[in-house]
Parts: C-alpha cells; structure tokens; sequence
C-alpha cells in the first residue's frame, strides 16, 4: 500500500512537471509568450514573436534580434543575431542579414555559445552526422527603380561534426551516394563528376558525366556516350565502353548496342550477345540464371 501511495505521488509529480513543460505560444496585443496545456500562463507576453519549443528552446524576438529560450525563460542564447534555428537538442543555426531580403549568411553554434562554423554561408544543413553547406555569389544582371535583378550561383562543401573542413566549398553540386560516398560536381556547365568519401579523400579524377548509386558493390558512370562501372573505391569494376546499360540486378546487367539488348556479369563477360529486345534478355536471364 505504501508503495502504491508513492509510485502514484511519483507519477501525478512527474505528469505534472511534463505538463508544465508542453507550453505553446500565445499572443496578445501583439505580443507572444507561452501557456502550458492547461492554459495556464508560464512565461507572460513579452516577444515581438516566438516559435513553439523545438529541442528544448523556442526562438523569439524581441527589438528586431533573436535570442533562445529555454522552458523557464532563461536566454540559451542571447540577442546577438538575425537568425536562429534549432539544428538538434545542443546546436543551431545562427546568422546576419546578407545584402538582399530574406538572405543571410548562417554558421553553426552550440548551446554552449561555442561556434563550430563561421556564419559565411548561404545554406547550412546536417546529414550523415557532416556539415553540407553552401556558399552562393550574386551577380546584378540589371538595376531599376524598383530594384535589382540578379543572378545567383552556389558552390558547395562538407565540414565534419567538429566543424573541420573535409571538402572546400567549391563544387557546383554535392551528392550523397551512401552513408560513405559523395559525388562532386565540378567545371563551368557542371557535368563533370569526381568520387570522394565522407574523408575527404578523391577516389577519381572529375572525368565523369554522371555516377550512378551503388548496387550490388558496383555503380554505374558514364564518360561522354559511354557507359560502364566502378567499384566504391573509384577503381574501374567494367570498362566504360557500352552504348548504355542498366543497374546490376542478382549479378547480372543488362547492356544496349545498336539498339540491341545483352547482358554481362559481374567480370564484364558478355553472357548474353546484344541482338535481342529487352524483353527477350529478361526472359533469358530467368529461364537460363534464375535471374
């Protein structure tokens, strides 16, 4: 009986505190603060705005700055920026206003008050626990009374967790192939592509047109009108001499020349000779691999 008169203390304790700490944004006379869920006031209106609490923290605005707020009111971080956004429980976005409307250059900082990347950067986002980030060069094509026109051309890199630079920002474009492989796009119409991994490391020259995803230890590229395969450590898996060829499926791929179908294997033998439609070849693999 004891016991159950203290797991229930306990519990409606523990219920409570939760509940005091699922507050929601309220606004009166052009002011936000925050109410619990039993509509209780805990942080009285006080903000030129305030976002729902993300993480832990809300961002609000007071005097036209940003700032973050913890569940009891206290500054996480303080009035010192044009932008805040929550990246995770212990990181954020934070950054100033950059020369057009609505643009800004972001870095990262932690709740600590620590920065890990300076704010130089038009886009920061976290994926595969690295940094991608984008710088971008604007150029005016024309001005008018009413404003100007202009021109934006983005350049991307990678930082680690630490906020180390693995890949400079440089590249026209950045592609995730797996958790380990990125594809770098590079040169002024942007088709030539290069294989890094998540170190930093180029696995291959930027001879390539276009990389393909990895399937079954091996991914499909292509170097002008030619296509073949490499394996993940940039290394040349198939030759890149076919007119064009699919994915390998259950170590088989199918290939097409002179508008003809075949298909090869994981060696790049030809098993089946290109002079069937892509039906005939699929029918093929079946009935002769299993495939």
């Amino acid at each position: 009986m004891k016991y159950s008169l203290t797991f229930s203390f306990l519990f409606t304790f523990f219920l409570n505190e939760c509940l005091s700490q699922n507050l929601t944004p309220f606004k009166v006379d052009k002011l936000w603060g925050f109410k619990n869920s039993e509509g209780r006031i805990k942080i009285e209106a006080q903000y030129q705005y305030a976002s729902k609490f993300i993480f832990g923290s809300s961002i609000v605005i007071k005097n036209d700055s940003v700032a973050a707020i913890d569940t009891n009111n206290n500054i996480v971080i303080p009035y010192k920026y044009h932008f805040l956004r929550q990246i995770d429980s212990s990181e954020f976005l934070f950054g100033y206003r950059a020369v057009y409307y609505g643009q800004y250059y972001l870095g990262v900082i932690t709740k600590e008050q620590k920065i890990k990347i300076l704010p130089e950067y038009r886009n920061i986002s976290k994926n595969k626990g690295c940094y991608e980030v984008i710088k971008s060069e604007d150029s005016i094509l024309s001005k008018s009374k009413s404003g100007e026109v202009f021109t934006t051309k983005s350049y991307y890199g990678l930082f680690d967790k630490n906020g180390k630079v693995i890949i400079p920002c440089k590249f026209e474009y950045l592609t995730w192939l797996n958790d380990s492989l990125i594809v770098l796009t590079t040169g002024e119409k942007g088709i030539n592509q290069a294989l890094y991994n998540k170190k930093g490391e180029q696995l291959t020259d930027f001879v390539y047109m276009v990389i393909d995803k990895f399937y079954e230890g091996v991914a499909k590229a292509r170097i002008e009108n030619k296509f073949g395969f490499i394996f993940p450590n940039g290394k040349l898996a198939i030759p890149i001499k076919f007119e064009y060829c699919e994915i390998f499926k259950n170590g088989y791929a199918l290939i097409l020349e002179k508008e003809k179908w075949g298909a090869i294997n994981k060696k790049g033998k030809i098993i089946i000779k290109t002079k069937f439609t892509h039906e005939e070849v699929e029918k093929i693999l079946r009935d002769k691999y299993g495939s």
